[in-house]
């Protein structure tokens, strides 16, 4: 993606969390809720890649590519994957720090 395109995604996907978030939080079940907890976080290391000027939309697990977590960021996630998954630490891996 070009940065006006991961601009215009950014948004995207903040509405697509919003718009989840207000249909879970209906349904009452407390670990799908915490799903759009894991989805901002992943926004929010979007949008850390994006001021780096790397492009989220190719880091994943295929290309190689990591995206930049601040360590604080990686504890979040595992507080969230924990509750969804009744206790289980899920995520395990270093996070690439972040000044």
């Amino acid at each position: 993606m070009t940065a006006d395109e991961r601009l215009a995604a950014l948004q995207k996907m903040q509405r697509a969390v919003d718009d989840f978030y207000r249909t879970a939080a209906g349904i009452g079940n407390h670990p799908f809720i915490e799903f759009a907890g894991l989805m901002h976080e992943y926004i929010n290391a979007c949008r850390l890649a994006h001021e780096q000027g790397i492009d989220f939309s190719e880091c994943n697990r295929h290309s190689g590519l990591t995206l930049p977590l601040h360590p604080v960021m990686s504890d979040y996630l595992n507080e969230k994957l924990e509750c969804i998954f009744s206790g289980s630490k899920v995520l395990d891996t270093v996070a690439v720090h972040v000044d």
